[in-house]
């Protein structure tokens, strides 16, 4: 693994659900980071999860990343990163992506879920 840039702790705001033209249902789940990151600040972002209608209790699947960070000096960030949630245990997804970001530039993020406790953390590196 590189170089860690910063862990986060982000708790869940909404989800939005629709359908694609594949049939599949697709999750919106919206997050905010519950403090300032240390190189990020506030952080707001939405997880994307896609799923297949036949197979409602998969154990792992497609997701995306989008987000925006706000600076104390009023600059921000753009983020988009893709990858993989699997199960790992009772209502707790691990997820891990890459990406870039408009900051840092490539990136990986290993994460936990928590479909319980509706709080998603873990840490960002360097790719």
């Amino acid at each position: 693994m590189s170089e860690k840039i910063d862990d986060f702790r982000f708790k869940h705001v909404s989800n939005v659900y629709s359908q694609n033209d594949a049939g599949q249902l697709i999750t919106q789940a919206s997050f905010k980071s519950e403090a300032d990151m240390a190189v990020y600040g506030e952080v707001w972002s939405t997880l994307t999860f896609t799923e297949n209608f036949e197979t409602p209790d998969a154990e792992s699947g497609e997701v995306s990343f989008a987000g925006e960070a706000f600076h104390a000096d009023g600059s921000k960030t753009i983020g988009f990163q893709k990858g993989t949630w699997k199960k790992a245990g009772d209502h707790i997804w691990e997820l891990e992506m890459s990406g870039k970001d408009s900051r840092e530039g490539n990136l990986t993020t290993r994460s936990k879920l928590s479909l319980e406790e509706l709080i998603w953390e873990g840490s960002v590196y360097r790719a």
